[in-house]
Protein backbone atom coordinates (compact mmCIF):
# COMPACT_ATOMS: atom_id res chain seq x y z
CA UNK A 1 0.00 0.00 0.00
CA UNK A 2 1.28 3.42 -0.53
CA UNK A 3 1.82 4.84 -4.14
CA UNK A 4 0.53 3.65 -6.93
CA UNK A 5 1.50 5.26 -9.99
CA UNK A 6 5.21 6.61 -11.55
CA UNK A 7 5.69 8.91 -13.39
CA UNK A 8 8.32 11.58 -14.73
CA UNK A 9 9.20 14.97 -15.43
CA UNK A 10 11.60 16.74 -17.74
CA UNK A 11 12.73 19.29 -15.15
CA UNK A 12 14.81 18.76 -12.19
CA UNK A 13 14.65 21.43 -9.45
CA UNK A 14 15.09 22.10 -5.95
CA UNK A 15 11.80 22.90 -4.88
CA UNK A 16 10.13 20.05 -7.01
CA UNK A 17 12.54 18.00 -4.71
CA UNK A 18 11.33 19.60 -1.50
CA UNK A 19 7.46 18.86 -3.17
CA UNK A 20 8.20 14.97 -3.74
CA UNK A 21 10.15 14.59 0.07
CA UNK A 22 6.78 16.11 1.53
CA UNK A 23 4.77 13.90 -0.49
CA UNK A 24 6.68 10.93 1.52
CA UNK A 25 9.37 10.01 -1.60
CA UNK A 26 12.79 9.42 -0.33
CA UNK A 27 16.09 10.61 -2.54
CA UNK A 28 17.62 7.51 -4.29
CA UNK A 29 20.50 7.67 -6.71
CA UNK A 30 20.11 11.64 -7.00
CA UNK A 31 22.46 13.28 -9.66
CA UNK A 32 21.74 17.44 -9.55
CA UNK A 33 23.59 17.54 -13.21
CA UNK A 34 20.68 15.16 -14.67
CA UNK A 35 17.60 17.49 -15.79
CA UNK A 36 14.66 15.32 -15.31
CA UNK A 37 13.04 13.09 -12.06
CA UNK A 38 11.37 10.09 -12.61
CA UNK A 39 9.17 8.28 -9.35
CA UNK A 40 9.07 5.05 -8.83
CA UNK A 41 6.05 4.22 -6.90
CA UNK A 42 6.35 0.73 -5.79
CA UNK A 43 9.74 1.94 -3.80
CA UNK A 44 7.94 5.33 -2.63
CA UNK A 45 11.41 6.73 -4.03
CA UNK A 46 12.85 9.40 -6.46
CA UNK A 47 15.74 9.60 -8.48
CA UNK A 48 17.31 11.73 -11.14
CA UNK A 49 17.51 10.10 -15.23
CA UNK A 50 19.19 11.53 -17.98
CA UNK A 51 17.03 12.95 -21.28
CA UNK A 52 18.46 10.48 -23.24
CA UNK A 53 16.93 7.93 -21.41
CA UNK A 54 13.50 8.86 -22.72
CA UNK A 55 12.01 7.88 -26.29
CA UNK A 56 14.81 5.03 -27.21
CA UNK A 57 13.61 2.55 -29.59
CA UNK A 58 14.02 -0.65 -27.36
CA UNK A 59 11.25 -0.41 -24.97
CA UNK A 60 13.00 -2.09 -22.13
CA UNK A 61 15.73 1.11 -22.13
CA UNK A 62 13.27 3.80 -21.94
CA UNK A 63 11.01 5.25 -19.15
CA UNK A 64 8.50 6.03 -22.34
CA UNK A 65 6.74 2.37 -21.13
CA UNK A 66 5.50 0.10 -18.41
CA UNK A 67 3.10 2.82 -17.48
CA UNK A 68 5.28 5.29 -16.67
CA UNK A 69 3.18 8.66 -17.39
CA UNK A 70 5.57 11.16 -19.20
CA UNK A 71 4.31 15.08 -17.50
CA UNK A 72 6.52 16.97 -19.90
CA UNK A 73 7.57 19.73 -18.31
CA UNK A 74 4.05 20.51 -16.18
CA UNK A 75 4.50 20.29 -12.66
CA UNK A 76 1.43 20.72 -11.64
CA UNK A 77 0.30 17.07 -13.48
CA UNK A 78 3.86 15.32 -12.72
CA UNK A 79 2.65 16.18 -8.30
CA UNK A 80 -0.59 15.47 -8.96
CA UNK A 81 0.12 12.15 -10.50
CA UNK A 82 2.69 11.42 -7.83
CA UNK A 83 1.07 11.92 -5.32
CA UNK A 84 -1.71 8.92 -5.69
CA UNK A 85 -2.06 6.71 -3.59
CA UNK A 86 -3.72 3.87 -2.54
CA UNK A 87 -3.68 4.21 1.61
CA UNK A 88 -4.16 8.21 1.81
CA UNK A 89 -6.47 10.91 0.62
CA UNK A 90 -4.63 13.61 1.32
CA UNK A 91 -2.64 16.01 -1.29
CA UNK A 92 -4.99 14.61 -3.92
CA UNK A 93 -7.33 15.52 -6.72
CA UNK A 94 -10.81 14.68 -6.44
CA UNK A 95 -13.92 15.41 -9.07
CA UNK A 96 -17.63 15.86 -8.12
CA UNK A 97 -19.84 12.66 -9.28
CA UNK A 98 -23.16 15.19 -8.40
CA UNK A 99 -22.94 18.79 -6.58
CA UNK A 100 -21.81 18.84 -3.36
CA UNK A 101 -22.41 20.49 -0.14
CA UNK A 102 -20.15 20.70 1.97
CA UNK A 103 -19.71 21.96 5.65
CA UNK A 104 -16.72 22.81 7.45
CA UNK A 105 -16.34 21.76 11.17
CA UNK A 106 -19.81 20.67 11.17
CA UNK A 107 -21.07 24.36 10.86
CA UNK A 108 -23.25 25.32 8.50
CA UNK A 109 -23.32 28.80 8.13
CA UNK A 110 -22.08 31.24 5.31
CA UNK A 111 -18.72 31.29 6.19
CA UNK A 112 -18.87 27.63 6.36
CA UNK A 113 -20.79 26.05 4.34
CA UNK A 114 -20.32 25.82 0.23
CA UNK A 115 -21.07 23.93 -2.75
CA UNK A 116 -18.86 22.19 -5.43
CA UNK A 117 -20.43 21.98 -8.83
CA UNK A 118 -20.83 18.71 -10.91
CA UNK A 119 -17.63 17.64 -12.54
CA UNK A 120 -14.98 20.13 -10.88
CA UNK A 121 -11.76 19.29 -9.84
CA UNK A 122 -10.49 19.72 -6.37
CA UNK A 123 -7.48 19.24 -4.15
CA UNK A 124 -7.51 17.21 -0.31
CA UNK A 125 -5.87 19.61 1.77
CA UNK A 126 -6.34 20.36 5.50
CA UNK A 127 -9.45 22.41 4.96
CA UNK A 128 -11.28 18.85 3.72
CA UNK A 129 -10.06 16.63 6.16
CA UNK A 130 -12.19 18.75 8.30
CA UNK A 131 -14.81 19.13 6.13
CA UNK A 132 -17.97 17.12 6.05
CA UNK A 133 -19.89 16.15 3.09
CA UNK A 134 -23.49 16.85 3.39
CA UNK A 135 -25.16 15.42 0.09
CA UNK A 136 -23.15 14.46 -3.47
CA UNK A 137 -20.63 11.93 -4.24
CA UNK A 138 -16.96 12.03 -5.68
CA UNK A 139 -14.43 10.34 -6.43
CA UNK A 140 -10.55 10.54 -6.41
CA UNK A 141 -9.51 11.88 -10.05
CA UNK A 142 -8.27 9.32 -12.14
CA UNK A 143 -4.77 9.75 -14.44
CA UNK A 144 -6.13 10.24 -17.16
CA UNK A 145 -8.44 13.34 -15.16
CA UNK A 146 -5.46 14.97 -13.83
CA UNK A 147 -4.02 15.04 -17.44
CA UNK A 148 -6.90 16.44 -18.51
CA UNK A 149 -7.83 18.78 -15.88
CA UNK A 150 -3.78 19.58 -16.33
CA UNK A 151 -3.67 20.17 -19.98
CA UNK A 152 -2.25 23.77 -21.30
CA UNK A 153 -0.78 24.21 -17.33
CA UNK A 154 2.90 23.26 -18.28
CA UNK A 155 4.55 25.79 -16.25
CA UNK A 156 2.42 26.37 -13.44
CA UNK A 157 1.95 25.02 -9.64
CA UNK A 158 -0.98 27.09 -9.05
CA UNK A 159 -3.32 24.30 -8.60
CA UNK A 160 -1.29 23.12 -5.31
Amino acid sequence: MGFTTSCFIRKNTPELLTKLENLGYKSVSLIEDRPCLFTASYLNAYHSIPPEWFDDDNPHATYNCADRIDCGTNESLFLAIAALRDDTDDSQWFVADSPLSVSYDDIVGNDHYFTEPKGSVFFWDINWMHATIISGNYHKATVEELIEHFKGKEESCQDL
